[in-house]
């Protein structure tokens, strides 16, 4: 609107022509009905060509920027002339004109109006009344009019926002919805009218909306809530933004509802959520301790970035406490002395494995295998350290040593296995009898090739790698191709928990013993063609398990005669309390026609029990099936078993109860590896004296005899010119002296090298006296 067209709704006056003056002299275009009639030039669509008259329903009212109404003109011509009224109210709304009535009631109610929005000037005016009448006019139509292009781009922003937007008043009816509201709910927009919040979703949810809906409108605050709802059977998680909306024309309250999907957010939440308490699940109950920590400029370990609980529980601090430390305060000095070399290697390769000395909230010492990672966190340099309590493992080390040490001097041949059949160690007597180095074997099942029968040195490790034993004799060969025969016993080593760690066999050459065995076979196979007579018992069983025969040896073995057996169910001559096992060990042969020889127990006749071996054969005659055994009495064997497994507890029980004085030394330190506990007896001090005094022992021997003594013990002139042992005197505390009998000989490694030395000392006091010697 410019404001500079004015259409005079009033009577051909000298009042209308005083106006059209002072309008003239403002720069204002006036045209009078009149006027609007005969220029139809100007208005050319107002104009009646029929009956050279001026309709509105033809006019181009757009060019009207103003209505100036007198009041006689609208109680004569628009009272009387209904059409005219009716035109301009439709064009008034459609345009928005702005119109000034010119009154001279008092009450300022206008006749005839047919706007409640029309300016009033009351009779008489001055023409600066007139004028200021006119600019409030204008400025109230440019007014509206801006909120009308307002209304039109906030119109078409909700209506193409994404997110579901509404109108809801206080009762919570649906004023307006959009076109995402409506799509949501996979309806058209036009099914929301009439409709309330209780139609449209859930009772629970609804009251719960309108609660803070009507809690918006009382406050004249807006709100954003987070909730859940179901809309078209799914559940989905909103955060809704409601703010109250301006009241127009005494209208009731309302609010202006966004909702906005944040079910996508709400469900990646809980999946971090999850991982994140998943990690620290993992995080917290694994095995060993984990720790993250930075490093400092200087590049050594900088302050913990995150502890488990293991590491929390073994160094007995709070997480707390050890956030505001670092590695460097929970380790030894000298770990700390090494910490620059680690961390030089963990900047170069990005990984390092060591061993470290922790160090306890209560001061004690832990030793620990610790494995750095190197790793970058919002690009900052960390380090992720893995330690785990080796401090057990240490100590079976060093039991490890000794017992080695032992094992080395053994005459049996001791081979020892990974749980995967890989060799690892044997002692000096399995070299010498198969010729291979560990080496050579230190490959998956490696050691089934020192089987003649690679066959059964398969089932063998087959068994003791599950968890079993197998012990009896075989042949075996050695790297020449040699073939002797041995006795074996193979056990799987478990730990505490029942798993498999390793495979040890202890193997003797009985090549001596079967020479004397076949030639008393031979002898004993003679003697049987001569008596007819086997040494075991023999018997066949039909598909029934009864006996149909049986040789004379089993009535020396069970007491059972031939007529007494005959007829009889097998499991007459086996225990009750191992007829099950024997049942077992018999249908596995039948499934599988393995197991053909086994070991279970025999009943006499008069029910003693007895350890024998049995060797079955299953063969098929004429349609019947038969089954074949031949038992062994294996008593005198499972005795001579007890003793060989009784010999290593008898030689520790000797260690620990002889008088005699049993000593084991490292030639090259001088280091007393054992010590056995008869030293006190004959020494007068305790072991553990010895221990923090290492050169006690030899300082109490007598002067005269200290040379020849140090000399012997260690070897240095050789042992060549005293093979019986020397003898010395011991000066005791208690001023007594001790003549004893010294013997002394090395242990030789594999490379024929002397690493150890081993002694013992006698008492022979009482066989002469001190004076003699």
């Amino acid at each position: 609107m410019t404001g500079n067209n004015i259409l005079l709704v009033m009577n051909e006056s000298s009042e209308s022509s005083k106006i059209k003056e002072i309008l003239s002299a403002a720069n204002f275009n006036t045209v009078s009905i009149s006027e609007f009639k005969k220029n139809y030039s100007l208005y050319p669509k107002g104009y009646n060509t029929h009956n050279n008259q001026f309709d509105f329903k033809y006019a181009n009212i757009n060019t009207v920027d103003l209505i100036l109404m007198d009041e006689s003109f609208v109680d004569e011509s628009l009272t009387k002339n209904k059409s005219i009224q009716n035109r301009l109210k439709e064009l008034h709304k459609k345009t928005y004109i702005p119109t000034i009535n010119i009154t001279s009631n008092s009450d300022d109610t206008p006749i005839g109006s047919f706007d409640s929005n029309i300016i009033y000037l009351k009779k008489p005016f001055k023409p600066r009344e007139l004028l200021l009448t006119l600019k409030l006019a204008t400025i109230k139509y440019k007014t509206e009019n801006a909120l009308y292009e307002s209304e039109d781009k906030y119109r078409l922003l909700i209506e193409n926002a994404d997110d579901p937007i509404a109108m809801i008043n206080y009762n919570g009816e649906f004023v307006m919805v959009n076109h995402s509201a409506a799509r949501f709910f996979g309806c058209k927009r036009e099914n929301f009218q009439g409709k309330t919040m209780w139609e449209v979703f859930p009772k629970e949810y609804a009251d719960s909306q309108m609660e803070n809906i009507r809690n918006v409108l009382d406050r004249g605050e807006g709100q954003v809530f987070e909730g859940k709802t179901i809309i078209r059977g799914k559940e989905h998680c909103f955060r809704t933004n409601i703010q109250p909306m301006p009241i127009k024309n005494g209208g009731m309250k309302m609010v202006q509802l966004i909702a906005h999907d944040i079910t996508p957010l709400k469900q990646a939440g809980e999946a971090l959520q999850k991982s994140e308490k998943k990690f620290r699940e993992v995080f917290n109950n694994a095995n060993d301790g984990v720790s993250i920590h930075s490093i400092e400029e200087d590049g050594l370990p900088g302050k913990f970035y995150e502890v488990n609980d293991v590491v929390c529980k073994r160094l007995g601090y709070t997480r707390e406490e050890l956030l505001e430390m670092g590695p460097k305060d929970v380790i030894s000095h000298e770990t700390l002395q090494k910490m620059p070399k680690f961390m030089e290697k963990l900047h170069s390769e990005g990984k390092t494995i060591f061993e470290a000395v922790q160090i306890t909230k209560s001061g004690a010492e832990i030793i620990t295998e610790i494995t750095n990672h190197l790793f970058s966190l919002q690009g900052k340099e960390m380090v992720t350290a893995i330690s785990r309590d080796i401090s057990e493992r240490k100590k079976a080390q060093t039991r490890l040593l000794r017992i080695l040490a032992g094992i080395e001097a053994a005459e049996d041949s001791i081979s020892i296995s990974k749980p995967d059949g890989c060799h690892f160690y044997h002692n000096q007597s399995f070299n010498e009898l198969f010729g291979y180095s560990v080496e050579e074997l230190n490959v998956p099942l490696g050691p089934v090739q020192l089987f003649a029968d690679e066959d059964l040195g398969n089932h063998i490790f087959q068994t003791i790698m599950g968890g079993g034993s197998w012990d009896g004799e075989l042949e075996m060969i050695d790297k020449a191709g040699r073939i002797f025969p041995a006795f074996i016993r193979a056990n799987a080593i478990k730990n505490h928990e029942d798993q498999v760690i390793g495979l040890i066999g202890v193997l003797n050459d009985i090549t001596e013993r079967k020479r004397v065995e076949y030639a008393l076979k031979t002898s004993e196979e003679k003697f049987r063609n001569l008596a007819e007579t086997a040494v075991d018992a023999i018997i066949i069983l039909d598909i029934d398990e009864k006996v149909v025969f049986c040789n004379r040896s089993l009535e020396r073995i069970f007491d059972y005669s031939e007529e007494e057996i005959i007829g009889e169910y097998f499991d007459t001559l086996i225990p009750k309390s191992h007829v099950e096992d024997f049942q077992l060990k018999l249908d596995y042969h039948h499934q599988s026609g393995y197991g053909n020889v086994f070991e279970s127990f025999g009943m006499r006749k008069d029910g003693s029990e007895f350890p024998l071996e049995m060797s079955l054969n299953t063969w098929e005659t004429e349609g019947e099936t038969y089954t074949t055994f031949i038992i062994r009495d294996i008593t005198q064997r499972k005795l001579n078993e007890f003793k060989m497994k009784m010999r290593e507890e008898i030689f520790q029980l000797m260690s620990e109860n002889i008088d005699e004085v049993f000593w084991l030394i490292d030639p090259l330190t001088g280091q007393i590896l054992y010590m056995s506990p008869s030293y006190q007896k004959i020494w007068g001090e305790t072991i553990e004296n010895l221990y923090q005094n290492p050169r006690s022992w030899i300082e109490s021997i007598h002067p005269h005899d200290k040379d020849k003594f140090i000399s012997y013990i260690f070897g240095k002139n050789g042992n060549s010119q005293h093979r019986e042992g020397i003898e010395c005197r011991v000066i005791r505390h208690d001023t007594d002296q001790i003549l004893i009998r010294v013997r002394a000989f090395p242990v030789i490694n594999q490379n024929k090298e002397i690493y150890r030395r081993i002694g013992i000392a006698t008492d022979i006091t009482g066989t002469r006296t001190i004076e003699d010697k």
